[in-house]
């Protein structure tokens, strides 16, 4: 793996003024580029595995199963978020099968710090409990496995995931993560092309896990194989807003926000469109001035 040097450093939290973070410095590495032999790797359609989990039972049962599944490369280990973290810069995982619960930072928290610092690998979320389904959710994460782990279960996220290398999933998710163009469009990845998108013509964009669909004015839809926050991003010093977790709004097309049961209205010509909000986002968009 080519290392890329850089000074610096950041916390593994979710806030950084927390005095009990752990502290990564970033003058050893910070970011990655894949060398040729990771490239001739992911064209082979063979992954790099990491496991993180706190239980050595489950580690050694699912690494038993990887070793029994050909599109797996290697397989690497971790026990805490933090040797996760560290996994993660140094090895540059293709796949990452993360146990929600784990000692000290959760896999939630390390979540939020890959995704604030844009670095990509697949997660897939692991626990024993159906509920933790919602979370997954609520983290983006691309897939979800129940505790103990089946076979079937485990070749389907692989198959799933092998065939995004495959297409060159990398590659698209670095150039979509590039800024505005001079003629203010925003260029979206999908699975099979590239598309440049002029932002007025957002009505809203919507998470999808992983991924985003954005809804244009003229009915069409488009899924970028991006994150909403990082879309979000891309959009920051244009007229959109975050109504919640799920749905990011382009200002212009508002005509209502409605208190009473947290929601707004969209107007694009004849058709309304209401999406609900977060209390919170809500209130301040009500506050924000919109002239």
């Amino acid at each position: 793996m080519t290392k890329t040097p850089c000074s610096g450093e950041f916390l593994l939290d979710s806030g950084d003024n927390d005095p009990y973070s752990v502290l990564l410095r970033t003058d050893h590495y910070c970011m990655y580029q894949p060398d040729q032999k990771t490239w001739k790797s992911m064209r082979k359609n063979r992954l790099k595995a990491l496991i993180v989990d706190p239980d050595e039972k489950t580690r050694t049962q699912i690494s038993e199963l990887l070793k029994k599944n050909q599109k797996i490369s290697e397989i690497l280990e971790a026990t805490s978020a933090e040797e996760a973290l560290y996994e993660i810069l140094d090895q540059s995982p293709d796949i990452v099968f993360l146990n929600i619960l784990l000692h000290g930072r959760s896999g939630s928290d390390l979540i939020s710090l890959l995704e604030r610092k844009k670095m990509f690998c697949n997660i897939v979320m692991m626990s024993n409990k159906k509920e933790a389904v919602i979370q997954a959710i609520k983290n983006n994460v691309y897939d979800f496995l129940l505790k103990p782990v089946k076979v079937t279960a485990l070749r389907q996220v692989i198959d799933k995931i092998s065939k995004k290398a495959k297409a060159g999933m990398f590659e698209k998710f670095q150039d979509a993560l590039h800024d505005l163009d001079n003629k203010q469009r925003i260029k979206i990845s999908s699975t099979a092309s590239h598309t440049l998108i002029d932002p007025s013509d957002i009505l809203y964009c919507e998470a999808q896990g992983s991924y985003t669909t954005l809804y244009l004015n003229n009915g069409r839809k488009e899924l970028a194989n991006n994150y909403l926050g990082l879309i979000e991003k891309k959009l920051a010093d244009l007229s959109f807003f975050r109504i919640s977790r799920y749905f990011l709004i382009n200002l212009d097309k508002l005509s209502e926000i409605n208190k009473g049961d947290n929601t707004c209205i969209l107007t694009n010509g004849e058709q309304k469109i209401k999406l609900h909000g977060s209390k919170k986002q809500l209130r301040l968009l009500y506050q924000k001035d919109l002239a």
